[in-house]
């Protein structure tokens, strides 16, 4: 249960993970409880936003694939974190991808005129 190393370039399927972890309310509030913690237990996390533990995990499993957490196993204990890095590394390559490009502009302007 490694934290998963520094993500450049992330593949078409990473960024459906990412966004796909992000399009719930509940992850949504899983994402802002942990921003306000440096780290926190599965069930300390479960206490906390007052939902079950097997349903947490599955949010936080779905988290997990998309980047967005980071998981600590010590011994029987899981703690989890919020991935900041892997976060800004979505959001910078998105912002990227995003960018307009002088060659996609000369393809618009181009496509327009036929």
């Amino acid at each position: 249960m490694a934290s998963s190393p520094l993500l450049t370039n992330p593949s078409l399927r990473e960024f459906r993970a990412h966004y796909q972890a992000l399009a719930s309310i509940t992850r949504l509030r899983i994402l802002t409880y942990l921003a306000g913690v440096p780290e926190i237990t599965v069930l300390e996390l479960a206490d906390a936003i007052a939902i079950s533990q097997p349903r947490l995990s599955w949010h936080l499993r779905m988290l997990r694939r998309g980047h967005a957490v980071r998981a600590r196993r010590v011994g029987r204990a899981v703690h989890y974190s919020l991935n900041r890095e892997g976060m800004h590394a979505f959001h910078r390559e998105l912002t990227t991808l995003m960018a307009s490009r002088p060659r996609v502009r000369a393809l618009q302007q181009h496509w327009s005129e036929v």
